[in-house]
């Protein structure tokens, strides 16, 4: 065999095996990337799904603290339920709390991707809106129940008597998390 025969049967079988290797990583990439995204899909039905329970507890808890105190203020019984509400204001702000942390994850998994599921892109577009209300409804509550305290207490300074409370403290502010330029769930 001449030198030229081997030298192109050499090059073939280089060029054969740089090609088949170039696909072997093609295919283990695409295997792993979709290894990947279905990961992700799995992480963000989880994380949804706390999600959505927490949401589910706010919202009980709001009704209850409605259905208690909010909706029936009386400044005679203010003063004997303040502790009462502060109370439940303080475990309401903890749900709260825990929506936050499921939003922070679920932002490190949704923000500017798009998954094949539609379910997990549905998820992901609507938890911004439904975190938006929850906080804005929560910072309603708070403002309601503090001008109330604040009416309670003069009233009773008017009086002249030393009952006074204090508004329920809280570092929750209104926001626009979906940056639609409107406050949902905002009463103020």
């Amino acid at each position: 065999m001449s030198s030229r025969k081997i030298a192109f049967g050499i090059l073939t079988l280089s060029f054969i095996l740089i090609i088949s290797g170039s696909v072997a990583s093609c295919v283990l990439g695409l295997q792993q990337d979709r290894e990947e995204t279905y990961h992700r899909v799995h992480e963000v039905n989880d994380i949804f799904e706390v999600f959505s329970t927490n949401t589910s507890m706010f919202e009980l808890k709001r009704d209850e603290l409605y259905q208690d105190y909010l909706a029936n203020i009386y400044y005679e019984s203010m003063y004997q339920s303040h502790s009462k509400v502060e109370e439940l204001f303080s475990n309401y702000e903890h749900l709260v709390d825990e929506l936050s942390k499921n939003v922070v994850e679920l932002k490190k998994y949704c923000d500017n991707m798009y998954y094949p599921d539609s379910s997990v892109n549905s998820k992901c577009s609507n938890y911004k809106s439904t975190y938006e209300q929850v906080m804005n409804y929560f910072v309603s509550d708070v403002q309601l129940y503090n001008k109330s305290v604040e009416q309670f207490n003069t009233l009773e300074e008017r009086k002249g008597t030393l009952f006074r409370i204090r508004k329920y403290n809280t570092n929750k502010y209104y926001v626009d998390y979906n940056l639609d330029g409107e406050f949902d769930g905002c009463d103020g």
